[in-house]
């Protein structure tokens, strides 16, 4: 079993591409919804607790637009509603609540090492999204003639790499706080 960023990382979703434009726009609202209300809230959660309330503050703000991001989405496909939870949602939930402990306890012994771990988790996630997730649903929504659906991925791609960068720019800063 993998650790550390590695065993973070593998408890969260991503989005995926299917056939149906549809089906990747609800793929996108189900992982953003997730990222806005478990994945950085639980980091926030992390930092807040290890002491670090200005990273705390910046995961809650990401967490807020990521929730934006699917509302945007949502207002394009209407028919999408509340997507039913996907299947790597529900695996990274699970996932999510067999690390909790062990981050219990790294926060407890070594909680700058564990907001470490959430920040180079958080640079891999939006890296991820922003490199090739949505650009290949802008990409596909293209194909289908979509353009509005295309602007609004090209928002997202925007934003997640802005997020990447407050994360890369909070990790510099607390390894320099450390050195």
């Amino acid at each position: 079993m993998p650790k550390g960023p590695e065993r973070i990382f593998d408890c969260f979703a991503a989005a995926e591409r299917h056939d149906d434009p549809d089906a990747t726009a609800a793929s996108f609202v189900d992982v953003e919804e997730y990222e806005n209300g478990v994945m950085y809230p639980e980091f926030a959660r992390w930092a807040d607790k290890a002491g670090y309330p200005e990273i705390a503050e910046l995961f809650r703000k990401v967490s807020l637009e990521e929730g934006e991001h699917a509302t945007w989405l949502r207002e394009l496909h209407d028919e999408i509603g509340t997507p039913p939870e996907g299947e790597d949602t529900t695996r990274a939930k699970e996932a999510l609540r067999e690390v909790r402990s062990a981050c219990q306890n790294l926060a407890g012994e070594n909680p700058r090492k564990l907001v470490e771990d959430a920040l180079k988790v958080a640079i891999r996630v939006e890296t991820r999204e922003y490199n090739r997730i949505y650009p290949a649903f802008r990409d596909q929504a293209l194909e289908a003639g979509r353009t509005k659906a295309a602007g609004v991925y090209q928002r997202v791609i925007d934003s997640e790499r802005q997020h990447a960068k407050w994360f890369g720019n909070a990790l510099r800063g607390l390894r320099k706080e450390t050195a």
